[in-house]
């Protein structure tokens, strides 16, 4: 054989061996290449997540006894105190003037009815009488005196400066309003003792009178002795918004001069003994999670970090997220263990509503739901077999297979979509 031909035999089974490579190829790269998981054994648990706040477990608000301003503020904001330490003070000059005409209030009502016990309305009696519509009058007087004199202030002053006398001209008017109706009572005492028959009547009406002028007493002294704002327990004194924002958006809050009322607290003092998570739980998963569930707690503020809780309390009143779903607080006891947690760290929980020993699972994207049903294609010598299953327990990563698929059997885990029942597969 000539050399010529001995090239010519080799050229054409590199050919042919090209060739047949080249459909060799061209036959794989038709075949899908799918990811793959293999079905295990273990103990499957399904968590509810939601995302929430740290708040203190134990706190107590503080409030005003009644409508006024703050004439010493004695701590400053954050700051650490002791059960009853002095916090701030009221103005105590307009409610000074309440137990001085509560006092006046409470003399000519026991006037009026030593008078009618005597039993006769004699000159004598209604010279007591006159006496207690005497003093009446005079504290009325002052104390129409004192309003016309504020409230004229009030009209002239700035109107920026209008809303922070306003709590002492309502003290003010109501302590002249007071003192009014206490003469008009005086006036209707002496009124009774002109007709003898009407004693009975009148001595029921001053025992009324001594009353109500004894509790009015006991009222005014009582907010004059609450002027004095204390702190309810050990904790941090935390300053509570007092208002509307400012124009620089600022919020008011406890300083000299501050208006406050009985309506809202002035400052809440808190105990960091206890530390709660306060967690928005999706109406869908709340009525999974009991009292008593472990949890576990993370935080933006400690990113590497888990705390260990367990669920307090579910309360029972619906929220509106800010995304405009429905959710259930649930508080959660948080183990700080030694970090610093402060109160409005947000972050999410885990609590770990059902446990599955022993769950034959398989990564959830391994699932194909079709008409109703659930499939998984098994793969097994490079062959796709779709297959359906019953699942049982799910969490956001796996799902338990009750029937359908054994341990140890691989699963396809993507393009499920473009898989077909008996279809050749690579896997990588």
């Amino acid at each position: 054989m000539s050399r010529g031909r001995i090239i010519a035999g080799v050229v054409a089974l590199v050919v042919i061996g090209g060739i047949v490579a080249g459909v060799m190829l061209s036959a794989q790269s038709g075949v899908p290449q799918v990811s793959v998981a293999k079905a295990t054994k273990e103990t499957l648990g399904v968590i509810v997540t939601a995302s929430g706040k740290v708040e203190a477990a134990t706190k107590g608000d503080v409030y005003a006894p009644t409508a006024g301003t703050l004439a010493s503020v004695d701590v400053t904001d954050g700051a650490k105190v002791k059960a009853g330490q002095e916090i701030a003070v009221m103005d105590t000059a307009p409610l000074e003037a309440q137990v001085q005409q509560a006092l006046a209030g409470l003399s000519g009502a026991r006037a009026q009815l030593d008078a009618v016990n005597r039993g006769v309305p004699a000159a004598i009696d209604k010279s007591a009488a006159n006496a207690g519509i005497t003093v009446t009058k005079s504290q009325f007087d002052v104390a129409f005196k004192n309003w016309k004199a504020f409230h004229d202030a009030y009209e002239s002053a700035p109107t920026t400066v209008q809303p922070s006398m306003e709590a002492t001209l309502t003290q003010l008017r109501i302590a002249k309003e007071g003192a009014y109706a206490t003469f008009l009572n005086a006036k209707s005492g002496r009124s009774k003792l002109d007709t003898a028959s009407r004693i009975a009547a009148a001595r029921a009406s001053a025992n009324a009178a001594v009353t109500s002028a004894s509790y009015a007493l006991s009222l005014a002294k009582s907010t004059l002795s609450d002027a004095t704002l204390v702190a309810p327990m050990d904790g941090v004194v935390i300053f509570a918004a007092l208002g509307t924002p400012g124009a620089d958006g600022t919020m008011p809050k406890a300083a000299v001069g501050a208006p406050v009322t009985p309506a809202s607290a002035v400052f809440t003092v808190v105990a960091f003994v206890d530390i709660n998570f306060n967690a928005q739980v999706d109406e869908a998963d709340v009525d999974k999670i009991k009292n008593g569930m472990k949890t576990k707690v993370s935080l933006d503020a400690f990113p590497s970090d888990t705390f260990d809780g367990t669920v307090q309390a579910i309360r029972t009143i619906a929220i509106q997220t800010t995304t405009g779903g429905i959710a259930f607080p649930v508080l959660v006891k948080v183990d700080p263990k030694d970090k610093n947690l402060l109160l409005g760290m947000s972050g999410s929980v885990d609590v770990e509503v059902n446990a599955v020993s022993e769950a034959i699972t398989v990564p959830i994207e391994a699932i194909l739901d079709e008409s109703g049903k659930k499939f998984v294609f098994v793969i097994d010598a490079g062959k796709a077999t779709k297959t359906e299953v019953t699942t049982g327990a799910l969490t956001d990563t796996r799902a338990q297979i009750i029937k359908g698929v054994s341990e140890g059997q691989a699963v396809a885990t993507n393009k499920l979509s473009e898989l077909k029942d008996g279809a050749a597969v690579r896997t990588q």
